[in-house]
């Protein structure tokens, strides 16, 4: 059984970052941005197979500089070379992982003044932009995107949304993104990129059956390589729990991979936090309410089930993290936290 402990917020995990604060998705009008960078990353699964093309339509943007970066090194030099303002755009042309690496480095170059951004879902995985609602394939998004700046199109939807900021205490840098995870989520991506993927299978198909993967995994009810073990201390609001658990997620997405809400928490906050003990009691039956954001009587008394909306929150003793598809090693305390609203717009 998880380990409680009650307690208040300590200092230590008391907001202290102008970023780390409350912001709730909003949606509202989009101006014509004033200039625009584009990042395109040409080793992006879907990028590669239509590489010219959408470098051709990149290209036709006006009023925009079109760089290619795949490394999250290079990438932060780009949006560097950018110098891009707040009521100018980064279009990302890639997947979670372009996506992740972008978001950090303008977390990291400009946190005060951060552009709007247009996520094109043109990577190996893409569930931020599924979840914003992009529907058009790439080539369909930058036509969009060219014919709205010279004025002949709508307006694209636009949305804020939290970034969840996730600081190692011992490195003391952060890594920026939308979706946490430890445990059996870290062995699903891993079963992914060794199984399913060397088989060709492309688009979302690709992460949706690794996820299904280990779903049958988790209903044969016994010991698997896909549902390990995984020690930490949470440290939630008012206690600390000290447990081995089978996930642990943080994400300011509304849906994840095909569609589900893996959170039941009521509170008004930003980043959605779930974590599930290895082997909790009653779990086949308490699973399809959870994958449906609902709670049965075992998931609300059982100490092994924990949902809450959350502004921040720390975890100790992980010895890795995902975010956003990215595995990252930890060194020491891992704390989580939202950002101020990032705008993003989609066609």
């Amino acid at each position: 059984m998880p380990e409680v402990t009650d307690h208040p917020l300590s200092p230590e995990t008391a907001l202290d970052n102008p970023l780390e604060r409350q912001a709730l998705t909003t949606t509202d009008d989009v101006s014509v941005p004033r200039r625009i960078g584009i990042v395109l990353n040409p080793y992006s699964g879907y990028v590669r197979r239509h590489l010219n093309e959408l470098r051709h339509l990149a290209g036709l943007v006006p009023d925009s500089a079109m760089l290619e970066a795949s490394t999250p090194v290079q990438i932060t030099e780009v949006i560097q070379s950018f110098s891009l303002l707040a009521d100018d755009l980064l279009v990302v042309i890639g997947g979670d992982g372009t996506l992740q690496a972008a978001l950090t480095a303008l977390m990291r170059l400009q946190p005060n003044q951060v552009p709007q951004v247009l996520v094109v879902a043109a990577g190996t995985t893409n569930m931020t932009a599924t979840d914003f609602g992009t529907r058009l394939k790439p080539a369909a998004v930058l036509r969009a995107l060219s014919d709205w700046r010279k004025g002949q199109a709508s307006a694209p939807k636009s949305s804020a949304r939290a970034v969840l900021r996730v600081y190692d205490s011992r490195l003391q840098q952060a890594q920026f993104g939308l979706f946490f995870g430890a445990g059996a989520i870290i062995s699903g991506v891993r079963y992914f990129h060794a199984t399913v993927r060397p088989k060709g299978v492309r688009g979302a198909l690709g992460p949706s059956l690794a996820f299904l993967r280990v779903l049958l995994s988790l209903f044969r009810n016994r010991p698997h390589r896909l549902l390990p073990a995984t020690q930490a201390t949470l440290h939630l609001p008012q206690r600390s729990v000290d447990a081995q658990w089978l996930v642990i997620l943080a994400t300011t997405l509304d849906k994840l991979l095909m569609g589900s809400t893996p959170y039941w928490g009521r509170e008004k906050e930003s980043i959605h936090f779930t974590a599930l003990a290895h082997r909790p009691a009653r779990f086949l039956r308490s699973l399809p309410f959870l994958l449906r954001g609902k709670s049965n009587a075992t998931m609300r008394t059982n100490q092994g089930y924990f949902s809450h909306n959350l502004a921040q929150t720390t975890i100790e003793d992980l010895s890795e993290y995902l975010l956003d598809g990215e595995i990252f090693p930890v060194s020491g305390k891992l704390r989580l936290a939202a950002t101020a609203p990032v705008r993003f717009i989609t066609f």
